[in-house]
């Protein structure tokens, strides 16, 4: 009898402290669970990201991951013209809202005139080939409409220059504001920082020429223009202020003859004293051609961006507009993750 009364005994212990065993590890559970949702409460993808910005965010006050001579993906020689490994539609994809386009004039076989890409003297081309086709400003544009289109919550900057200064500057404005006029819904050509609602599903004009004659104050879009950054002197303040309008102004750090170190400290500089707010864009270039007589981007950029991945961006805090060399979606993330506290 007592036998039987000890056995139930510690049977009925047993499946006390498996009880009490169970209800810890599920407590556990739970509390990992709800960890990991503190960690990440926004779970976006990179395609859609801008959907969880308010739409009363003025464009300027969003942390937006950008590339630098977007296009230059298939140049010659590569080593030292090539600037992204990823096309204008994995960038993005990966995140990217902000895209630099060096624009000159080009003639098809029948001398008709039109716009194509290129990044100081090389020709960005579509595939590896020298023989491939030269990439079409329209085709770009064509690519980022269609983003624009499965991605409605999205805005993009289309950042133009004219790169040839022998190119009659008329002809370059003529021919993309035809392409803009094809389709006027897609753009917003104000010179004014706008609200993101203002501009989903939008492509924001933004230009950087000195003169708009041929197209008129009122549809230049947003005024980027700023002095070259081209010394190799290194400077106690490395951005430059420029005013966009009577009232908005742009910010800038491109100090591209710098070495990498030197390139690095510019970057945080930026970074930490960063005056991006509602009436201020400013555009940090992480990109550098080098200091020396020839340039590896490449290289450069590999070093930057380990720096920049390494850097601690902080949630809630406003960086502007953050261009790289070899962006990749990582990077975009890190860039973006920060309007999300």
């Amino acid at each position: 009898m007592k036998r039987k009364n000890v056995f139930h005994l510690k049977k009925a212990a047993i499946s006390a402290v498996l009880a009490i065993s169970m209800m810890f590890a599920t407590i556990s559970t739970i509390t990992v669970r709800a960890e990991s949702a503190e960690e990440d409460p926004y779970d976006v993808e990179s395609t859609d990201w801008m959907s969880m910005v308010p739409g009363d965010t003025a464009l300027s006050s969003i942390s937006i991951p950008g590339t630098h001579d977007s296009a230059a993906q298939y140049v010659f020689p590569g080593y030292f013209m090539k600037c992204q490994d990823t096309s204008i539609e994995e960038q993005l994809e990966n995140g990217y809202r902000y895209f630099d386009m060096r624009l000159v004039l080009g003639q098809d076989g029948e001398d008709k005139p039109y716009l194509k890409l290129k990044h100081n003297f090389a020709n960005c081309r579509t595939g590896k080939s020298l023989f491939s086709d030269a990439m079409k400003v329209d085709d770009v544009i064509d690519t980022m409409y269609d983003f624009l289109m499965e991605h409605p919550t999205e805005t993009i900057i289309f950042t133009c220059k004219a790169e040839d200064s022998d190119d009659d500057i008329a002809s370059i404005q003529n021919l993309l504001y035809e392409k803009i006029d094809g389709n006027p819904t897609m753009w917003y050509t104000v010179n004014e920082i706008p609200t993101l609602d203002d501009v989903r599903g939008k492509i924001v004009l933004a230009t950087r020429f000195e003169d708009v004659n041929a197209v008129g104050e009122t549809r230049r879009g947003l005024n980027f223009q700023w002095t070259e950054q081209n010394s190799k002197e290194i400077v106690d303040i490395p951005y430059v202020n420029s005013m966009m309008n009577d009232t908005q102004q742009l910010w800038v750090q491109d100090r591209f003859k710098y070495n990498t170190e030197s390139k690095w400290e510019a970057v945080v500089d930026d970074m930490e004293n960063c005056q991006a707010d509602d009436d201020t864009f400013s555009l940090n270039f992480t990109s550098t051609a080098g200091s020396g007589w020839l340039s590896h981007p490449e290289g450069y950029a590999k070093y930057i961006n380990q720096q920049l991945l390494d850097y601690d961006m902080q949630t809630g805090v406003c960086y502007g507009v953050v261009i790289v060399d070899f962006g990749t979606e990582e990077i975009a993330k890190h860039i973006y993750e920060t309007n999300f506290y």
